[in-house]
């Protein structure tokens, strides 16, 4: 059971440092490019699959851990599951916008938006890490 957990607990890590980098790689692809095309747009809506799934991927292996575990809660998990239900209406607020500036095509205002959504999911994947770590 024990090599079970420790299994789970690194892919665990291993997935939310993939999270981590795929945020990087969100901001650089709003920021990146000329928007005027429609690549743009297209360009964001077949990255975004990719990153939520492995939002997918670290909320399965947390319950995994956590049945491991009896399902015991520490602050330590409550934490990161608070994080990472902030997580998920962001991702929907940012597709929502992402199809709005289909057809506004106010990419400075999507611009700017992103980057504080972004900014804002970094500072939760890296709370929730640093949370799971330390405490």
């Amino acid at each position: 059971m024990n090599e079970t957990y420790l299994m789970s607990l690194g892919l665990h890590v291993w997935f939310a440092k993939a999270l981590f980098w795929l945020l990087g790689v969100h901001l650089v692809l709003v920021f990146v490019g000329d928007t005027s095309k429609f690549g743009y747009i297209k360009r964001l809506m077949y990255f975004l699959p990719t990153y939520y799934l492995f939002m997918a991927f670290v909320f399965f292996t947390g319950i995994l851990n956590l049945a491991i575990l009896h399902f015991s809660l520490s602050l330590s998990v409550v934490l990161m599951m608070i994080c990472w239900i902030l997580l998920i209406p962001l991702g929907a607020i940012g597709f929502k916008r992402l199809k709005q500036v289909r057809i506004s095509k106010e990419f400075g205002a999507f611009k700017r938006f992103m980057l504080v959504k972004i900014c804002t999911e970094f500072v939760l994947v890296g709370a929730a890490t640093i949370f799971g770590v330390m405490l």
